[in-house]
């Protein structure tokens, strides 16, 4: 019986010490595009268009074929992250800039070979092919980083004049 009591001290000691969770893995697993919002300003010294970060008032955003919103009724916010579909070489947002709305198409190519550590394992990362949009709201869009990894950094500026 003493031997019993003793295994399963043990066993139970290992289950916990083998199931709590591992402070090696620390890197960020999330690989989201980074969208910054801009206006082109005229600089009258210069006679040159600076880029101005721009806040939305009102910004709704839905991926194309997805029911529930990814961001709804936010203020004042000048740039958000947003996920590409894994299984895909395209994901299709749209997003409603206070009263107007644009469809914006993400072409891409996915790179499954990202490999974080021992402990963290592998995410899907993404590289950037081509940006389009609807132009009522948005005049033009600029691919800054190609490269989506699991990092905090922007990737395409949207501008409005």
């Amino acid at each position: 019986m003493k031997i019993f009591k003793t295994t399963l001290i043990l066993l139970i000691t290992f289950i916990f010490l083998s199931c709590t969770s591992s402070e090696e893995c620390r890197e960020n697993k999330d690989v989201l595009m980074q969208m910054g919002f801009y206006t082109k300003t005229l600089n009258t010294k210069t006679g040159l268009y600076v880029n101005t970060a721009l806040a939305i008032d009102s910004l709704w955003v839905n991926g194309l074929g997805v029911d529930s919103f990814l961001f709804e009724k936010k203020k004042s916010i000048k740039s958000i992250d947003v996920p590409l579909k894994k299984l895909s070489t395209q994901t299709d947002f749209i997003v409603r800039f206070n009263q107007k709305t644009d469809t914006i198409s993400v072409f891409y190519q996915n790179n499954d070979r990202y490999f974080i550590s021992l402990e963290c394992g592998c995410v899907i990362a993404h590289t950037i092919d081509e940006v389009t949009s609807t132009n009522h709201f948005i005049d033009s869009i600029s691919v800054i980083n190609r490269d989506i990894i699991p990092t905090d950094a922007e990737h395409i500026q949207i501008y409005h004049f």
